[in-house]
């Protein structure tokens, strides 16, 4: 070692003196070092040595440099510069404050005297001490009250023989003390016997404090548990020991702010996962498989390191270790909670922040979870422990005495409920400690079960004082404990027992009240952070993955992880099917909280429910109802909580979360929402539950019956299901009179068919999964509903109707077996009922029933009974299709699918369950037969009664406004219904049903129903007006079937029976009139949306019975073809309607009647030729010029092409005229016979010869105009037909209907006579301007036109005035219709199509003949064919 010494130093001085260089003797120090570790010691004393040679040598200043250099080359390589800077003065120059360091430094060690004890030179004395108190602490153990007076005297003897300092002595046994904290009763004793004064140890122990205060040295814990062992004993004073502690309460408040910024960083930096720095390879994955590419993710283990790794750093001086070394008053604490002495550290702990000592030490607050266990041990073994092994489990553990500082042991429960003053003071912390977590969560479970098995009674106090430790501590413990599902379990025991309000309100506090718990919020910014990390990268195909590590994360704090996860899902929906199945890992408490979460979202005021584009539902509120419906079916989620909110929030008038209850109600049954469905499945749903399930459904969604369950149980607590009926049936009438004035008229639309759907989806489910006699019970009355709930009566009625039929059923049932035993009785055992006893017996249960309804309708509804058929009424709306209809067809559908699914199942178990099927099926058939047989019999020894002679005046407008339109618009099942049972009745021939007024009616009143329908309804509408328009065609297709089943019916007759002909001017009538409607409908550009919406679901609908006249289809095509142009691009929806109305009526597969005459006896009503060119006159003087030399400008810029075109037109228009001038053209005129009213009846009845006939191709030629005196008459007289009907009429009302007849018809002469004057005075003004125009002529101011007068031919004659006609009287008050009369024209037309008509009609030669062109050979009226060829070319020419 003295080698290596003297070559440094000799080393050093080479460097000096300038022999060497600094970087060579720096080469040769590194050599040294790889040789000897110990080089580095050795070279800072030599440095230290040599310096002041520096500044002796003959160049100082260079040789200072040099050193300097030398020095620098040193620092940071071989030497710490930090040890350099104390050492060396050249490291100080031009620091005077350093170098004033150094020199005080160098004075104390050179120069300072240091006090030393003489006595302690001889140190065996001490060391015998030591050894001596060593040894006897371990023989004495936890013992030791005696063997400290033996060891008393051994240290005094000490003290004696080696003449040791007392107080020393003291200090040596404190020492020993705190190095063997576990034998502290033998050091207490030891204390006590010497008898130390409590001052000076309270000194001695501040002066120890007061040294590790002092150059940031940490406080060692062993000092904290001497300390407090002393405290404990009473051997100090607590407060005056804290005296000498620090920190300070001001520094004290500094650091705890300074830990919740610093809690706020962590947490905000925690939400965000950076993976750019790491490693690749460490990229695998987690389900312990090989090592994967480094395209791979990185494993979820090396995203949470990385994170925490992050998080360490931020959370550096704020751990606890250094805490408790450097806050001396905190360490104290958590020493004498160790101890168990509470009441100390309860007063030292109340000194500090709130939360700051919980905070900082995460052992304090296991050591008070201590304190609490030990103090509910006993009692949590009497009421929780199983005790199954008995004693081989219980360790003996010594007993903690605390003399009198700890807890009180818990005896009772209201003692636990004072514990939890101290519970309050670990909040969320209690997870600290797992075992102590446990035992108070199973007694708190414990005490509210028996609470609910009324073991307990009751305690309000005590309740609250539970519900707050479960809210502030228990729950809140899950975000701390490290994954615990055991804890998550043990939890849902318990809040599975407090109501959902409550549970949710726990959630609120759990999510939001993070602020006082730093803890949890930094952790919640982890689990915020691997949380994205994960739904990032979840995927169909990384489902299970994925899901394990959401359900993992959802174990610490669900709310955070649900939230956000919903968020995603409200944004995607195309992301909902990976996190329905991403879900399975979750716990029930999670699942809970997964329901609270939602309703979380739902209720968030910032969102709006509907778009502010357009009004429709928001997005996001829909991707939410899809994915609530996805998870009530797949997970066992409770119910009662979404189901109450949606309740609310209908009890506060909010409709739109409605959605919810559908969705549920869709998915966890098969039951969906009756609109949409095809007519198989309408005509399914008319059968039994089995045919509704297999044929009836329409959805994909698999059946739960699970599911199923569990939304029954949950709809039937609290009768939950009829107040969400009657809800939502009173919703829709808050929708249509209060909503609608500020929201659209499509969303309004829209919410009430959302009504209505959900009413009968709920409606549905509940007559499915309930037993008859519960679903009776709980359904109020019908009077009660109509009455005192405001229900309408089809909401009331699908309420109410399957409970009525219910008590039918039982009452039937009653009667049978008090039938069957006197039939016993009688027939010696003989007990089976024949089809009419049972027949009788049902209508005898029915009859009961429709009385009872009839009383309830009449209270009810008071203004109905005076005036109206009640019986009628009630069973119109008492029965369903159920009850007077069996789907056969959809029976043998089903059947065969059924044997299709046998032939293709190959499993013997499937067939079985098939053919079980199948035989159940044919079974409800049979059931349902016999039913509906029963029903009809029991209507046919009824209907005379149903309607009383009374009332058939208002039998029309009463059952088609109280029947036929609430029932047939609430849904396509009761429109189906609707036109059923009216054709039954028409087949059953009931008296005073007007089955053809009713069609009429309906039929032509089509235009004010569809201005105001939903979209439903207005499906509804068209549903019953289709089978109205099929049947209607049936009869008018085939004669024998109509006098099968129409001629001589109540139903048929008007005023006379309807004979076959009259009833296919009727249907022409109904074609023509639907045809105009939705014509006019169509072509209107700033028609309103819904309008036009429903005239295309109408067509739609009525494709298979409208149109059938080849006109009318090319009109209804030019129609929707214009409207399919004109919204594209404005209003797609409706454009897309259009075009498949089009695409309909090309694949429609029904006989089109080329000409109207071919579908009904009419005729055709042509504008003459003559006026034709009246009103081409009329508009050439209007414009100036004639219109087919006007060019036409188009603003395109094509106005040069379309002037050449028109000229072009023009040409050939005149070619053809001097053609048709060369033709000879002969116009028959009318001749007055002479004879008065008989000569004109004779030449109605016999037409001359000469005038021309209707050709053969249907075009007709018009006859010449009557007398214009006798068009008045003409017009106030009817036609022979009607006439007739009037002489067979009824002498009943003969003189009232005369005598009205006779008023009107003489203010209508009066009026009429009026009118011919002025036109009398008009034609006058005309001949005198003509005149004047003849005049001018002459003078040569105009020169005629000959083509004119060819054309128009010789002015007519007067006809003679036609006879009066005598009016008939007619007995019965009717309904008539104007057969001939199919559609009103307009006014101007009207009054000369009346001049035109006859008091019978005339045939079509007696009309006008319009002026033709006839060949060289055609002069006769004989020649027919030529004739009609060239008029009909004649017609062509004049258009």
């Amino acid at each position: 070692m003295s080698e290596d010494f003297e070559a440094l130093t000799q080393l050093c001085l080479d460097v000096i003196h300038m022999r060497i260089g600094p970087a060579e003797g720096y080469e040769r120090v590194l050599s040294k070092q790889k040789q000897r570790e110990e080089t580095r010691s050795e070279l800072l004393d030599v440095l230290v040595l040599t310096e002041p040679e520096a500044e002796f040598a003959d160049n100082s200043a260079t040789a200072k440099q040099n050193f300097e250099a030398f020095v620098h080359l040193l620092s940071n390589t071989i030497i710490p510069e930090d040890v350099l800077r104390l050492e060396l003065d050249c490291y100080k120059a031009g620091k005077d404050e350093t170098t004033r360091q150094l020199i005080r430094l160098k004075t104390k060690v050179y120069f300072k005297q240091a006090k030393y004890n003489l006595f302690r030179e001889e140190s065996e004395g001490y060391s015998k001490l030591v050894t001596e108190l060593m040894e006897a602490a371990e023989i004495a153990g936890n013992g030791g009250g005696e063997y400290a007076k033996i060891v008393k005297q051994r240290v005094l003897s000490l003290i004696g023989q080696f003449n040791l300092d007392p107080n020393r002595v003291t200090d040596v046994i404190l020492e020993v003390f705190e190095n063997c904290p576990r034998h502290k009763i033998f050091f207490i004793a030891l204390l006590k016997e010497i008898e130390v004064v409590r001052e000076y140890l309270c000194a001695l122990l501040g002066f120890k404090y007061t040294f590790y205060q002092c150059d940031k040295k940490r406080t060692p814990y062993s000092l904290y548990v001497l300390t407090a062992a002393l405290i404990q004993h009473d051997m100090i004073d607590m407060l005056k020991i804290v005296g000498f502690m620090v920190p300070k309460q001001d520094s004290i408040k500094e650091g705890h702010r300074n830990r919740m910024i610093n809690a706020q960083e962590r947490a905000s930096k925690a939400e965000t996962i950076s993976t750019a720095s790491m490693p690749i390879d460490s990229r695998s994955f987690d389900d312990g498989g090989p090592s994967v590419a480094s395209s791979q993710p990185i494993s979820f283990t090396t995203v949470i390191q990385i994170q925490e790794d992050e998080d360490s750093k931020l959370a550096d001086g704020f751990n606890e270790e250094f805490v408790l070394g450097t806050n001396q008053k905190l360490g104290l604490a958590c020493a004498l909670l160790e101890s168990g002495n509470w009441k100390q550290a309860q007063t030292l702990i109340d000194r500090l922040p709130e939360y700051y000592a919980v905070q900082a030490s995460p052992r304090l607050c296991r050591a008070l979870c201590k304190v609490i266990e030990r103090s509910i041990n006993t009692f949590y073994n009497s009421n929780c422990s199983l005790n199954i092994f008995g004693s081989l489990l219980k360790r003996h553990k010594p007993i903690l005495e605390d003399h009198g500082n700890g807890l009180k042991a818990v005896e009772s429960w209201d003692d636990l409920g004072k514990l939890s003053s101290i519970l309050w003071y670990l909040g969320p912390r209690i997870a600290f400690r797992a075992s102590t977590n446990i035992k108070l969560l199973r007694l708190l479970t414990v005490y509210y079960q028996k609470v609910e098995k009324e073991e307990l009674a009751r305690d309000e106090k005590l309740n609250r004082i539970f519900v707050e430790v479960v809210s502030e501590c228990l729950l809140p413990s899950l975000t701390l404990s490290d994954t615990n599902v055991a804890l998550s379990e043990e939890l849902w025991q318990l809040l599975q027992l407090f109501p959902y309000s409550w549970r949710y309100w726990m959630y609120s506090k759990w999510n939001q009240e993070t602020a006082r718990h730093p803890e949890m919020h930094i952790m919640k910014g982890k689990i915020y952070g691997r949380t994205k990390y994960v739904l990032k990268r979840l995927s169909k195909e990384t489902v299970k993955m994925m899901g394990r590590q959401l359900g993992k994360l959802c174990h610490i704090h669900p709310a955070t992880v649900l939230s956000y996860l919903l968020s995603q899902v409200q944004t995607f929906d195309n992301f909902i099917g990976p996190v329905v199945d991403s879900l399975r890992y979750l716990t029930s408490l999670e699942f809970d909280v997964l329901t609270y979460c939602i309703i979380s979202q739902l209720a968030d005021p910032s969102k709006q429910a509907l778009k502010s584009t357009d009004a429709t539902i928001s997005p996001w509120l829909q991707a939410l109802g899809t994915l609530v419906g996805s998870l009530y079916r797949r997970y066992p989620l409770e119910l009662n909580g979404m189901l109450d909110y949606v309740l609310n929030q209908l009890k506060l008038c909010k409709s739109y979360d409605m959605l919810l209850l559908r969705e549920i109600i869709q998915n966890m049954s098969w039951i969906e929402s009756i609109s949409g469905a095809t007519k198989e499945q309408i005509e399914a749903l008319g059968g039994g539950d089995l045919l509704k399930q297999e044929a009836g459904g329409y959805s994909t969604a698999t059946k739960n019956r699970k599911a199923a369950q569990r939304l029954r149980d949950a709809l039937l607590k609290g009768d939950l299901a009829i107040g969400l009926c009657i809800s939502i049936a009173q919703q829709k009438d808050n929708i249509i009179f209060n909503e609608s004035q500020n929201l659209p008229l499509k969303l309004i639309g829209e919410m009430v068919d959302q009504c209505s759907d959900t009413l009968q989806q709920l409606v549905s489910f509940l007559s499915v999964y309930l037993k008859n006699e519960e679903f009776a019970r709980r359904v109020p009355s019908v009077r009660e509903l109509l009455a005192e709930y405001s229900l309408g009566m089809d909401a009331t009625m699908c309420l109410a109707r399957p409970a009525l039929f219910s008590k039918v059923f039982e009452n039937y049932e009653a009667a049978k077996k008090v039938t069957k035993n006197s039939v016993a009785e009688e027939k010696d055992g003989k007990t089976r009922l024949d089809t009419q006893q049972k027949s009788d017996l049902f209508g005898t249960a029915l009859d009961e029933k429709m009385e009872t309804l009839a009383v309830e309708l009449k209270e009810a509804l008071p203004e109905l009974d005076a005036k109206s058929p009640m019986k009628l009424f009630t069973v119109f709306w008492m029965l369903t299709m159920h009850d007077i209809e069996v789907p056969t067809a959809a029976y043998e559908r089903t059947f065969e699918a059924l044997k299709k699914q046998m032939k293709e199942d190959t499993h013997g178990k499937s067939k079985k369950a098939d053919k079980n099927l199948e035989s159940k099926l044919r079974e409800e058939q049979k059931k349902q037969t016999e039913h509906v047989e029963r029903v009809r019999t029991w209507l046919a020894n009824k209907k005379d009664d149903l309607i009383e002679e009374a009332r058939a005046n208002v039998i029309l407008e009463f059952f088609i406004q109280q029947c036929i339109l609430p029932r047939a618009l609430f849904s396509e099942l009761d429109a189906v219904f609707c036109a059923q049972f009216f054709f039954l009745v028409h087949e059953m021939r009931i008296l005073f049903f007007p089955t053809v007024l009713i069609m009429d009616r309906m039929l032509e009143n089509v235009a004010p129903l569809i201005a105001g329908l939903t979209e439903n309804e207005a499906n509804s509408l068209a549903r019953f007006l289709e089978i109205l328009l099929v049947n209607a065609q049936k009869w008018h297709a085939e004669k024998d079937v109509f006098e099968k089943e129409c001629v001589g019916y109540p139903g048929m007759i008007t005023k006379s029976s309807m004979d076959y002909q009259t009833f296919r001017k009727l249907c022409y009538r109904w074609q023509v009139r639907l045809g105009k409607l939705f014509v006019t409908v169509l072509g209107k550009e700033d028609a309103d949306y819904v309008l036009i919406r429903n005239c295309l679901i109408l067509m739609t609908k009525l494709t298979p019975a409208f149109p059938l006249l080849a006109s009318a289809i090319s009109q209804m095509e030019s129609a929707a073809g214009k409207l399919r142009d004109r919204e594209k691009g404005k209003r797609d929806d409706l454009s897309l309607m259009g075009a498949s109305y089009i695409g309909r009526l090309k694949l429609r597969n029904v006989k089109i009647y080329a000409v109207p005459s071919d579908f009904a006896p009419v005729q055709i009503k042509k504008t003459p030729v003559i006026e034709k060119i009246v009103k081409k006159k009329t508009e050439e003087k209007a414009d100036g010029e004639p219109a087919d030399k006007k060019p036409k400008v188009e603003k395109n810029g094509k106005g040069k092409e379309a002037a050449e075109n028109g000229a072009e037109k023009t040409a050939e228009k005149t070619e053809e005229t001097k053609e048709r001038k060369k033709r000879p053209v002969k116009a028959t005129l009318y001749v007055a016979p002479k004879g008065g009213s008989e000569a004109v009846k004779k030449s109605e009845s016999q037409p001359t010869t000469t005038a021309p006939t209707a050709s053969e191709d249907g075009e007709v030629i018009t006859p010449s105009p009557p007398p214009k005196k006798s068009r008045i008459s003409d017009r106030l007289k009817r036609p022979e037909e009607v006439a007739e009907k009037r002489e067979k009429g009824s002498p009943d009302s003969a003189v009232s209907s005369a005598s009205k007849r006779s008023e009107k018809s003489k203010e209508k002469k009066e009026i009429l006579k009026e009118k011919e004057k002025e036109k009398e005075k008009r034609v006058g003004k005309e001949k005198e301007k003509e005149k004047e125009k003849e005049k001018k002529r002459e003078n040569g101011e105009f020169k005629k036109d000959p083509k004119r007068k060819e054309i128009a031919g010789p002015t007519l004659p007067d006809p003679p005035p036609a006879p009066k006609k005598d009016e008939k009287k007619t007995s019965r008050k009717a309904i008539e219709f104007d057969l001939d009369d199919v559609a009103k024209p307009a006014r101007k037309e009207r009054k000369e199509e009346r001049k035109e008509k006859k008091e019978e009609p005339l045939p079509k030669a007696s009309r006008i003949a319009e002026p033709v062109a006839r060949g060289a050979g055609s002069g006769s009226a004989g020649s027919t064919g030529r004739d009609r060829d060239h008029r009909g070319r004649g017609d062509r020419s004049f258009r």
